[in-house]
């Protein structure tokens, strides 16, 4: 799904895209003003040099006004419904439904926060994922971006990198996703480069665990109760549930090796 009419977004479309967005900041429209301004100065401490990674700022945000309460949880989940909107309810990148899922949905940083600290919010920068996905992708730089620029790249400039918020997936992934009651079968091929590199980096190692997982009767309906727990518990800070989620993905990324 694409929300622009060209190759790439052009200018207008980006600025209007920014204005759709900051509209809708929060699901409560009388804190959607004091949200953009929190935003924006979020945008502006991001860029400071040295570079801040402000995403942990968003994380514990706990605005009080005359006019109630704005947190870092609420400004994201407006956030995320914009973006599945955008994205027609599915992961950005294996694709797999979001929507109407007990399932997390974990905010992506296409460019990793720990090489792009000034682009941890960036608008541009960030997309709705499935927890897989988010937990597989790794911190390596994808592509010749420069970590030390101040300004986000243009979309012309990702050319040997997908990015899901600026290339329309469809030009260049194609997948097949077939599902029994009891198994399923997923396959992604790279249409171009970026296609490419996006499968090779990720998406081959997210369709062989899938299939890996719903095609073992014990294995799956765990998995299932984990994700529907991981939903529930966003926003909470688990230390150890997230670890033990990190150690089990890591096994079963041993096992497919």
């Amino acid at each position: 799904m694409s929300w622009f009419k060209g190759a790439h977004p052009s200018r207008i479309e980006m600025r209007r895209e920014v204005k759709l967005y900051l509209g809708v900041a929060h699901g409560t429209k009388k804190h959607v003003p004091r949200t953009q301004v929190l935003l924006r100065t979020l945008w502006t401490q991001a860029l400071s040099r040295p570079f801040v990674d402000v995403w942990p700022t968003l994380d514990a945000m706990a605005d009080v006004t005359a006019r109630g309460t704005i947190t870092g949880a609420s400004i994201k989940s407006a956030f995320r419904r914009r973006l599945l909107e955008l994205q027609g309810g599915r992961c950005c990148y294996c694709r797999r439904w979001l929507a109407n899922t007990a399932y997390a949905k974990p905010i992506e940083h296409i460019l990793p926060r720990h090489h792009y600290p000034q682009f941890s919010v960036e608008f541009w920068n960030l997309a709705v994922a499935c927890s897989d996905c988010n937990g597989a992708k790794t911190d390596n730089v994808w592509g010749a971006i420069s970590t030390a620029r101040r300004r986000y790249p243009r979309a012309q400039e990702f050319s040997d990198a997908f990015h899901p918020r600026f290339h329309r997936y469809d030009d260049h992934v194609r997948y097949v996703r077939l599902e029994t009651n009891m198994s399923a079968v997923v396959l992604f091929t790279g249409l171009t480069p970026q296609g490419q590199h996006l499968c090779s980096s990720l998406l081959h190692r997210i369709a062989a665990k899938e299939t890996l997982i719903e095609n073992n009767p014990a294995l799956a309906p765990a998995m299932d109760q984990i994700r529907s727990f991981d939903a529930k518990a966003e926003g909470m800070r688990l230390e150890r549930f997230d670890a033990f989620r990190e150690a089990l993905d890591q096994s079963v990324m041993r096992l497919l090796e």
